[in-house]
């Protein structure tokens, strides 16, 4: 197999790799939209461009800068789960360092979440958590109030046996994730002790115990309950500890069954499943929960663990785009009569050869949009730049072949001979020039925060593609076009200079 074919088969491949995240549908287009509209979505668009909403958290310790920011990196890491697990993957979660002090009124280290595209910050909230401790309780009471109800009657000895084991029981509110998408209240509370009993004897159980939780489908739901589900599994020690607890009957409840158990996060319960029967194998089921995103929600909350410190809001708000529809649109139709200009001069300027730069532009263009697509890459405002700086960088790349090859055909060589002869030699300092810029970009990715590495990675993709497009593609079709590129037409410039000197 011929050199050239082989690089073709490497430029398809790469083309159609390139295509495919473009073209299978795996954003949020609504139903109805166009063929652009569909490709479109399955970029992620930064909040610069697409608004969404902004928190900021201060981390509630006393602990010294340094280890600030170690329980920084954790809190970022539980948060990350949650909303990754949540769907919200274009979300950029980071530490925020202040290296001038201002006082207390800006915390030396905060977490900031950014997420494009929502405007309910109450939802993102719940996901987040502002204390993000977790925990098991027990159950004594349950009622339905507007407000948070009286003690009641009866448990006055129960709540001084609490007191005796240091927790005193408390109402806390239900987390109905149904408020924050339709406004609907919901009014459940629910009595509750972290100490739950186990015989004569108390016992805690925190979130830190569960290893895994799923959401799944109950394809043989109970009567009259809801057809999802969330499979829990605990650590050996969890294990044991919740064999204890679903061992003992309750006697505040409900007789007949075991136990009724709120999982709470923060301020409220997430869920009050009822247990049934004595789990010994460490793997429990919450049944009968109404719909696959509160299945989804509860499993995030209780399957990420719990924050290693508590979480305060230092600022939370909804980002509208910082640039209107209409700028948008017209920057982007300015970007495409650019694009034709440079497409324009270089086949005035190079003629057949000024066929391939075009090709090149458009193929590297492709291949950006297509890596941006299946990287998952944010594209920002200052992502755009890098990709406007890769269209230049395309274009110098192939002026640097186009030069060489008529320094070539010049020296009398045939056209074939000029293309790999020129190849040769320029193929190094392509490589160079863009090695440069790479590192350059690498830096700025790593010690750089978010837009400025929303920079960075359309610069690296950009200028990796822009070599692949320039060494590969480029010769792969200049040397298919090779028998049409006349040679005279390169010539006549020295021709010229030879009269000028004769004169």
């Amino acid at each position: 197999m011929r050199a050239n074919q082989k690089r073709l088969i490497v430029t398809v491949v790469v083309l159609v790799g390139a295509l495919l995240p473009l073209l299978i549908p795996h954003g949020n287009a609504p139903s109805g939209s166009s063929f652009l509209d569909k490709i479109a979505a399955n970029i992620k668009l930064g909040l610069d461009i697409k608004g969404g909403a902004l928190l900021e958290y201060q981390m509630v310790t006393d602990v010294s800068k340094e280890e600030m920011s170690a329980l920084a990196d954790r809190v970022i890491e539980v948060l990350r789960t949650r909303l990754d697990a949540a769907g919200f993957t274009e979300a950029t979660v980071e530490k925020i360092t202040t290296a001038i002090s201002f006082g207390e009124d800006i915390p030396p280290v905060r977490v900031r979440v950014q997420i494009p595209g929502i405007t309910d910050v109450l939802r993102a909230e719940s996901l987040v958590g502002k204390t993000g401790k977790l925990y098991f309780a027990d159950v004594l009471a349950i009622e339905t109030s507007s407000s948070t109800p009286s003690i009641p009657a009866g448990m006055s000895l129960e709540i001084s046996r609490r007191k005796l084991q240091g927790g005193e029981p408390f109402w806390i509110k239900e987390l109905h994730f149904g408020e924050y998408v339709n406004g609907v209240q919901n009014n459940n509370w629910y009595f509750i002790s972290p100490r739950i009993a186990v015989g004569s004897s108390y016992v805690e159980l925190d979130g830190s115990v569960v290893t895994e939780a799923k959401s799944l489908v109950n394809n043989q739901p109970r009567p009259g309950q809801g057809r999802f589900m969330v499979s829990l599994k605990f650590n050996s020690e969890g294990s044991r500890t919740f064999r204890e607890i679903t061992s003992v009957k309750s006697t505040y409840t409900d007789t007949d069954i075991r136990k009724r158990l709120a999982i709470v996060l923060d301020e409220n319960v997430i869920i009050a499943p009822l247990v049934g029967t004595q789990i010994s194998d460490g793997n429990a089921v919450i049944e009968g929960l109404n719909s696959l995103d509160e299945a989804k929600e509860v499993s995030i909350l209780v399957g990420s663990g719990n924050l290693p410190v508590e979480l305060s809001a230092f600022n939370k708000r909804v980002l509208s785009p910082t640039l209107g529809r209409d700028i948008i649109n017209a920057s982007l139709w300015a970007g495409i009569g650019g694009l034709i200009l440079i497409m324009i001069y270089m086949l005035v300027i190079y003629g057949k050869m000024g066929i391939v730069a075009d090709i090149a532009l458009l193929y590297n263009g492709v291949l950006l949009m297509g890596m941006v697509s299946l990287t998952g890459s944010i594209l920002t405002l200052p992502g755009i730049a890098g990709i406007v700086l890769t269209i230049g960088m395309t274009v110098d790349g192939n002026v640097l072949i186009f030069e060489r090859i008529k320094e070539e055909l010049q020296l009398g060589k045939t056209t074939e001979n000029a293309i790999d002869s020129a190849f040769s030699k320029v193929v190094w300092t392509i490589f160079d020039a863009n090695i440069t810029t790479i590192l350059a970009g690498i830096v700025l990715f790593y010690f750089g925060t978010g837009t400025v590495k929303g920079f960075a990675i359309t610069l690296i993709i950009g200028v990796i593609g822009a070599m692949f497009t320039n060494i590969v593609v480029s010769r792969t079709v200049l040397t298919a076009m090779a028998g049409g590129i006349k040679p005279e037409r390169y010539l006549k410039t020295k021709k010229v200079n030879e009269g000028r000197e004769a004169r």
